[in-house]
């Protein structure tokens, strides 16, 4: 996803979403339209809590025009997720690719449970 800066007297207060990937807006639990244009802070007040941390990172990040990676914990779907933000500038913005950790971890889980389950091993040995 790609956030712009919105400034007042040249500090950063907000960002908007100038695109969002269809799985960075399932990670946040809406359709990519439904972020475009709208600001973070806003986002933060209509949805799951922790986000002024994230503003705040973003913020220090495009202030200091550095990259960096970082883990976050979302609440997705009743859980817990830890999620790792790949943040980079780019233009008077940030670009940040998000990876569910917790997730790619369950569904390692659920593939190496499914491939030592017997019917798995039955359809090998044909």
């Amino acid at each position: 996803m790609r956030l712009r800066a919105v400034r007042t007297g040249g500090e950063v207060v907000d960002f908007t979403w100038d695109f969002a990937s269809d799985s960075a807006a399932a990670l946040l639990r809406c359709r990519p339209v439904v972020l475009n244009g709208r600001t973070l802070r806003a986002w933060q007040d209509a949805g799951p809590r922790g986000q002024p941390p994230l503003l705040d990172r973003y913020r220090r990040i495009l202030d200091q025009r550095r990259t960096q990676s970082f883990d976050h914990v979302h609440e997705v779907d009743g859980r817990q997720d830890v999620v790792i933000h790949r943040v980079v500038c780019e233009g008077d913005g940030v670009a940040v690719t998000l990876i569910n950790l917790s997730a790619n971890r369950r569904a390692q889980a659920l593939r190496l449970r499914v491939e030592d389950s017997p019917v798995s091993q039955r359809s090998d040995r044909r």
